[in-house]
């Protein structure tokens, strides 16, 4: 449904969900009135402390002259350092001890019944170990029942101590007060000088062992020169697998060409036939002759013509001379055998290839082993180089508590001439005294105001988003707004009271 945004229209939205408004109301206000009755009333116990820093060492502070005083910034470390001291365990637990711990808290050292013993069993099986009673008060004492503050600007420390029986924080805080003083007073009058010097004593060695450790190590290991021997190493050492590659693919052609070469040999005989002719010098110096004279003959016909005296002598000598060739007894033709020179170019080839396939073979656990070794000694190198950083961090770490000591002893110096000087005190300024005579836990009037203010809200809340969510139309307004028609008019309900001069 459409919410008017107006007086008339929030007033109709209250009045149509006021059981949801006055339900939520009802409910917050039963939870604030119920845990008012449930709560256990506390009673509380005031005191503050002084803590006074003796400017009279040094003169005035307006003269801007050399001051052991602290800064604002040291003035609140100490008496945050108080703090801490008054809401120590051990200063609780003093308290709680010299009260009487069924006294304060008598509920947390009553002997546990059936279901705490089980309980504790049950923890006790997983190996979880339940708290004591006197830890379990401790912890209440110092967290729940103490307050400190330290007002801006203040070196006042205020301190609050709560109880259910009205007998206990007054005297509680009295004694807390008293515990802390004492402390404080053994603490002047002992600054510990003498552990600290100790302390000091003990970390200078233990620096200078490490010290000397790292020196010997570095010797023994040649520490400073490893990164530039690393350097090296990852170098020989990628030479090494870029050698065994390249030899592993020699050694894929070698087998290749090997096996190319014996199949070669296959189809050649190792020797061949030479032949020659057994030569004649009357039969050559014919040949020779015919060929004289057939070159003549050519020059014959051409100058003076094939009939010419000169041309026909010539021939017939031509045919003299081929007759007496022809009439030559032929001779036999001699053969002879030779080595075949191309399987042996061969053979030789195929030999080459595989003395240089052993070898490559030969040679890859040889290149193997040297890359072991190298990524060995590489690997004996990250080890020494951790060894050698866990000796500088165990020197460092020294380092660092022998010179946190080193300022302790000057600060426990400087502690032991204010305190012999007066410079810091701690005096009471407010003595325990009890707040109210009545409980002052829990702040009823609060607590109630706080569930009529949630109720108000909650109730508002969901007046509205039910309102919202209701699709039907109660008013004119609704109708003209929704359908964008004008109204002639409306009838009230006759049984029901009308509001603002509209019907509902």
């Amino acid at each position: 449904m459409i919410i008017e945004l107006t007086t008339p229209g929030v007033l109709y939205v209250l009045f149509r969900q006021q059981r949801v408004i006055i339900g939520f109301l009802s409910f917050f206000l039963f939870l604030t009135l119920a845990y008012c009755v449930i709560a256990t009333p506390k009673y509380e116990a005031d005191a503050s402390v002084a803590v006074n820093f003796n400017r009279q060492l040094t003169g005035d502070v307006a003269d801007h002259g050399p001051s052991n005083v602290p800064n604002a910034a040291g003035a609140d470390e100490i008496i945050n350092s108080y703090g801490m001291v008054l809401q120590s365990d051990t200063l609780a637990e003093q308290v709680i001890n010299e009260i009487g711990p069924a006294k304060i808290y008598p509920h947390m050292f009553e002997p546990p019944g059936a279901l705490g013993r089980a309980m504790d069993s049950f923890w006790s099986f997983f190996g979880v170990r339940s708290k004591t009673p006197m830890e379990r008060a401790v912890y209440r004492f110092v967290h729940n029942d103490t307050k400190i503050e330290v007002p801006k600007d203040s070196t006042v420390i205020q301190i609050t101590l709560y109880s259910p029986d009205p007998d206990i924080p007054k005297r509680a805080l009295s004694i807390m007060i008293d515990r802390f003083l004492e402390q404080q007073a053994k603490i002047g009058r002992d600054p510990q000088l003498t552990f600290v010097q100790d302390q000091v004593s003990f970390y200078k060695k233990k620096v200078t062992d490490a010290q000397a450790a790292m020196e010997a190590f570095q010797l023994r290991s040649k520490i400073s020169s490893m990164d530039e021997e690393n350097s090296y190493l990852l170098k020989q050492r990628s030479d090494l697998e870029t050698q065994f590659d390249a030899n592993k693919v020699r050694i894929e052609e070698d087998q290749r060409r090997s096996a190319a070469l014996t199949e070669q040999l296959k189809t050649l005989t190792q020797t061949v036939d030479l032949h020659q002719e057994d030569r004649d010098a009357a039969l050559d110096a014919a040949r020779t002759q015919l060929v004289e004279l057939q070159v003549r003959q050519q020059s014959l016909s051409t100058s003076f013509g094939a009939d010419s005296p000169a041309a026909r002598v010539n021939e017939a000598q031509i045919a003299k001379v081929q007759g007496f060739i022809d009439s030559y007894p032929k001779r036999t033709t001699l053969v002879q055998m030779a080595p075949n020179t191309t399987y042996q170019t061969t053979q030789s080839a195929l030999l080459q290839t595989q003395a240089d396939l052993q070898g490559a073979i030969n040679s890859q656990p040889v290149i193997q082993g040297q890359i072991d070794a190298i990524s060995a000694r590489l690997a004996d190198h990250a080890r020494e180089q951790s060894t050698y950083q866990d000796l500088v961090r165990e020197y460092q770490v020294d380092d660092e508590n022998y010179r946190t000591y080193l300022q302790a002893v000057q600060q426990a110096r400087i502690a032991g001439d204010l305190n012999k000087q007066g410079g810091t005190t701690v005096a009471v300024y407010d003595p325990a005294h009890m707040a109210s005579s009545a409980p002052t836990k829990p702040k009823k009037a609060l607590i109630i105001g706080l569930g009529i203010l949630l109720g108000l809200l909650f109730g508002l809340s969901a007046a509205f988003l039910r309102e919202s969510w209701d699709e039907r139309l109660n008013t004119p307004r609704q109708i003209n707004a929704l359908l964008g028609l004008p109204l002639l008019g409306a009838m009230g309900n006759l049984d029901h009271p009308l509001i603002e001069g509209r019907p509902r």
